[in-house]
């Protein structure tokens, strides 16, 4: 069920090679709810690419009643700290996924090799917001 929340698009910032970790590395999409709950990390980008499908489908602009009403609950963007927060659990859960999709990636694999510690993803200033779709409730 698509819930209130955001969908997240993240450039890694110094991604220079292809990875088995992410298979849109560099980019990275992530839906989280409002509540804080990741439902799809970026492990799992045909969802997050159906759900924007889903949503997005014969809509040539955006909806101007609910870019009001964000508008009204961030004070016109000036008070974003619900948004930063879901930002924040977003790159918590790629951290996460990537850490654990890396240690997997190592015992299951004969050769396995870390990628360097510039390719592997730690934190928030790893990237660069590159878009996001906000779902509000109508």
């Amino acid at each position: 069920m698509i819930t209130p929340g955001v969908i997240f698009c993240l450039q890694q910032k110094s991604s220079e090679t292809s990875s088995t970790i992410n298979p849109l590395q560099p980019y990275y999409l992530v839906y989280v709810r409002d509540s804080g709950e990741v439902r799809f990390g970026f492990a799992q980008p045909r969802q997050i690419l159906e759900m924007y499908r889903l949503l997005c489908l014969d809509q040539s602009r955006a909806d101007e009643a609910l870019c009001r009403a964000f508008d009204q609950r961030t004070g016109d963007g000036g008070q974003m700290e619900h948004e930063t927060m879901l930002l924040e659990k977003a790159v918590e859960s790629i951290t996460r996924t990537f850490q654990r999709r890396m240690a997997s990636h190592l015992l299951s694999r004969r050769g396995a090799v870390l990628p360097e510690r510039k390719e592997q993803v730690h934190t928030l200033t790893d990237f660069e917001l590159m878009t996001w779709l906000v779902l509000l409730a109508p």
